[in-house]
């Protein structure tokens, strides 16, 4: 059991970690693949999104940023095929300091045997030290 615990959160942070990636934010194919049909985002900016307003931002994205800097990933199971996923995250600086610092809440359901992330928070958060 405790090795399948430690894959299915291997996958879900592999998961999380792609949705930061600029090459997927950038293929609408992938991002349907990911996001749920009913998926909702409470922005750390405090905007609410839906699947569509989720891809369409991320689509006009014109530019690769570097991905966020994210740590310390838990995972809790609330049912069959119903997993939080919580970590940290932080902007990385052209200089490689760390800033706008972000609790992150995602909830990932399992659909015809493929994760998809039905639920996503951004809230802001103090500075923490890179791990």
């Amino acid at each position: 059991m405790y090795i399948k615990k430690v894959y299915k959160m291997e996958e879900l942070r592999e998961l999380e970690i792609e949705l930061h990636q600029f090459d997927v934010r950038s293929n609408r194919l992938r991002l349907d693949e990911l996001l749920h049909d009913s998926f909702v985002e409470f922005g750390r900016s405090g905007g609410c999104y839906d699947k569509a307003d989720i891809i369409a931002l991320l689509l006009a994205e014109t530019e690769s940023i570097p991905p966020p800097w994210s740590q310390d990933y838990k995972m809790s199971e609330l049912a069959d095929g119903l997993v939080q996923i919580t970590y940290k995250s932080a902007h990385v600086d052209s200089d490689g300091g760390l800033s706008r610092y972000t609790l992150r809440s995602s909830l990932w359901q399992k659909v015809d045997g493929k994760w998809k992330v039905r639920f996503h928070q951004g809230t802001p958060t103090e500075a923490f030290v890179r791990s």
